[in-house]
């Protein structure tokens, strides 16, 4: 290892460990100054910093906890055993959301006035408008909708943030409807900052504090059952019913819906990591719905003590409808389900599990099911005796794989691997392809038993209709201009307007027809691509892109884009202003195939089956499969140079780009983004994770789990993958603050593999790119890596 390689290691090593040193007060400066420089700026967080003078937290003394916060753990590590201690860990919550997220709040004040502004009586019905008045001088006011059913109440009620409400569908169902004006066209909590200047609540938690002031209205009325209120909120009202329900105690059900980050999805498997909405896009499009102190978090979500499974948390043992769209952009199904299993403890831990739910519903961000949800206030309301199905989607548990494939492991026969034994014990290059063999075996073995696959020519597998095989046009859908409207799109007919409730999305054309800033597919780039569709593998479906000026019968370099953690939408990118990398490896030359990875976007509901079809297979060999398979489809492609395909990954997509390039030699090269860390070294208290990610966490490798505790006896880690890459160019980028992986180790991993590219000549096709930066791609880092590519890529 080189001399400046040793001193990299060392510095990032020293980074690593650096938890056991408080940061000093000129770091956190530091560090500040230099994270403004990574981010855009937000004025008003910058106004905010000159007026209060405030630096990041000490985030080495706060516990690094990747994955999603444990409800029943408090903040020092003490757990909750009994209802009496979730009291006091409920307190904690509430004053770390009011810290980091919401900002505190006044106490309540009493109503003072309720003004009736008029009242229509309608067939079955009354409907009454009221100013509610109440705070410092009688200065709060609030605008209420009351919608009243005739008959013998009392009646449960539905609070909505808008006069109009449920109107219509709660009045036939027997409910009061109750409206109020705490939304972005009509907000009546607005002057509630200046009326308590010594409270910093934010918007959004505000107008929740706000709708106890309409509980305080309901139980002047006769006819509200006052045992059964109930709130609900959709997208960033959403996140207003979380908090309204866990400030007061009287709303006994609340359906916080598609709130995405902020609410009820945790910031954790959102953001850039996940293809999704993060702290970063959030406190600076939206600097107003929570406190400023948030963005301090950007990237360093693992160290932020709140999470939206604490917010569902804090609500129990009360009613929780979480309710979202299967492709809702906003949210994030796996997310979603994420955090109900986790605040599902409380709920165990008061006796009430039934009181939470999920609802998902076919779609985008804007599918909503009243009925349904109404249906499910019945039940918690006691109207319905209906046993509630929560359909969940990703229902992995590893113990109960372990018994229905009845596998073990005898971990005697896998001896403690001390540092770089491996390939330290490679002394010349002619002893390398034996053990190069050994730990392909190994990977092979990891990855699981992979089911016989009929060749191409029988049906499955091959090109798909259209250019590819001289027996159709190219389509200029995905990018091209069409004539006389909207472009068509590849295999799909004319793209239409769409609806949020389709019972089959087509999310790519969904995401293309919306273009914009939000999901990175920018013009004119995307005016400069077209696209054709093929088919592969095991009914695989993808989407080849490509220069739209590309001259008959040019051959391109490819490349296989894989996604990261993209739930909804897939290969496609949510709260993305860079330009997509499909777009812009497309600019650069290339030809592009995206498909969706088995588990997401359009292929999710492969995950909760996959174990019962395959139990002796991984998801990761299923998703190294088709990229395998798609490898075969492009080899015969007339548009690609069979010899030049490469591929691209991003997080797990990283992931599965280096185990396919370790196992097919086909692969040019590629080119790994916060793929890995490695995993001899990859502990639970390293507060990553640990290896558990793959194993517990997802079932992305259930053989891994049965190395947990015992990691330095896995039988190979990725030092010794990229190896068998060699002498394949191989770039690996790490930003120094990915909170998936430890970047030191990353390092070294890199610099123990090298001594393998070294040996057959190819040092330089070993690159390492190590921007100061979180998880994620922004556009300088993607064009440093597409510069790389035109340099080592040949």
């Amino acid at each position: 290892m080189s001399r400046r390689s040793l001193l990299l290691t060392a510095l990032f090593t020293l980074a690593a460990f650096s938890p056991l040193r408080a940061m000093t007060q000129e770091e956190r400066k530091q560090y500040l100054a230099k994270l403004q420089t990574i981010i855009p700026n937000v004025p008003s967080f910058q106004q905010w910093l000159d007026k209060t003078g405030e630096i990041p937290p000490d985030f080495d003394s706060l516990p690094r906890v990747n994955g999603l916060p444990d409800p029943l753990k408090f903040l020092d590590g003490r757990l909750v055993r009994t209802p009496l201690e979730w009291k006091a860990r409920r307190a904690e919550i509430q004053q770390l959301f009011e810290k980091y997220q919401s900002g505190t709040f006044p106490v309540r004040p009493k109503l003072d006035r309720a003004v009736v502004l008029d009242e229509t009586k309608g067939k079955g019905y009354l409907i009454r408008n009221v100013r509610l008045e109440f705070g410092p001088g009688g200065k709060g006011t609030m605008r209420v909708q009351v919608m009243i059913p005739e008959g013998k109440g009392p009646f449960p009620v539905l609070m909505a943030p808008s006069l109009a409400g449920w109107g219509p569908a709660l009045l036939r169902r027997g409910y009061i409807s109750a409206g109020f004006a705490a939304n972005d066209g009509m907000d009546d909590a607005a002057a509630l900052a200046q009326l308590y200047p010594d409270y910093d609540f934010a918007l959004l938690p505000r107008r929740g504090w706000a709708a106890g002031m309409v509980v305080d209205y309901l139980a002047t009325l006769p006819e509200v059952d006052m045992k059964h209120i109930g709130l609900f909120g959709y997208s960033r009202d959403g996140k207003m019913a979380a908090f309204g329900a866990a400030l007061d105690d009287r709303i006994s059900a609340v359906i916080p819906a598609s709130t995405g980050v902020g609410g009820v999805v945790p910031w954790r498997l959102a953001g850039e990591r996940n293809a999704g909405e993060s702290i970063e896009t959030t406190t600076r499009s939206f600097p107003t719905w929570f406190i400023p102190r948030l963005r301090f978090f950007s990237g360093r979500e693992d160290r932020l003590p709140i999470d939206g499974n604490l917010l569902i948390a804090w609500i129990a043992p009360r009613s929780v409808l979480i309710e979202y769209g299967l492709n809702d952009e906003v949210s994030n199904t796996w997310g979603d389900e994420q955090a109900y299993y986790s605040a599902l403890k409380v709920y165990k831990l008061m006796g009430q599990p039934e009181k939470l739910g999920l609802l998902r519903v076919p779609g985008f961000h804007g599918s909503n099911d009243q009925e349904a949800c109404i249906d499910w206030l019945d039940i918690q309301f006691g109207r319905s005796n209906r046993v509630w199905d929560n359909h969940l989607l990703f229902p992995w548990d590893l113990d109960k794989w372990r018994t229905n494939s009845k596998e073990t492991l005898n971990l005697t026969k896998y001896p403690r691997q001390a540092g770089n034994a491996i390939l330290s014990a490679v002394a010349s290059i002619a002893d390398w392809p034996a053990k190069a063999d050994g730990i392909r075996k190994s990977i092979s073995w990891m990855l699981g038993e992979e089911p016989a696959m009929m060749p191409p020519a029988t049906g499955r597998g091959g090109l798909g209709r259209g250019p590819a095989g001289g027996s159709g046009p190219a389509v200029a859908g995905r990018g091209g201009s069409g004539r006389g409207g909207p472009p068509a799109v590849a295999g799909r007919g004319p793209a239409t307007n769409s609806n949020p409730g389709q019972l089959v999305p087509d999310l790519v054309q969904w995401v293309i027809q919306r273009g914009g800033t939000s999901f990175g597919w920018l013009q004119p780039q995307a005016s400069q691509t077209t696209s054709r569709s093929i088919t592969f593998g095991y009914n695989v479906r993808g989407d080849l892109y490509y220069p739209a000026n590309t001259p008959p019968g040019t051959k391109l370099p490819t490349v296989i884009w894989l996604h990261g953690y993209s739930y909804p939408l897939g290969y496609m990118w949510v709260y993305r202003s860079d330009l997509h990398p499909i777009l812009a490896l497309a600019q650069a030359g290339y030809a592009v195939l995206a498909f969706d990875q088995s588990g997401f976007g359009s292929r999710m509901g492969e995950t909760a089956p996959f174990y019962d079809r395959y139990p002796h297979w991984s998801q990761m060999g299923r998703m190294v499969e088709d990229t395998r398979a798609a490898i075969d489809a492009l080899e015969k492609d007339s548009l690609v140079d069979s010899q030049k395909i490469s591929l691209f990954g991003y997080s797990v997509g990283g992931t599965v780009g280096l185990y396919t390039a370790a196992l097919d030699s086909r692969v040019k090269g590629v080119v790994s983004i916060s793929g890995f860390t490695p995993m001899r070294t990859d502990v639970a208290s390293r507060g990553d994770g640990g290896i558990a990610r793959y194993s517990v966490e997802r079932g992305m490798m259930p053989r891994l789990g049965f190395f947990i505790g015992h990691e330095q006896q896995l039988p190979y880690d990725y030092n010794e993958l990229i190896a068998t890459i060699a002498p394949r160019p191989a770039l690996i980028v790490e930003p120094q603050l990915d909170r998936d992986g430890t970047p030191a180790e990353v390092h070294t991993a890199v610099e123990e593999a090298r001594k393998i590219y070294a040996m057959q000549k190819a040092d330089s096709n070993l690159g390492l790119y190590e921007p100061w930066d979180f998880t994620r791609l922004p556009a300088a880092t993607q064009d440093w890596i597409i510069q790389w590519m035109a340099k080592t890529m040949k």
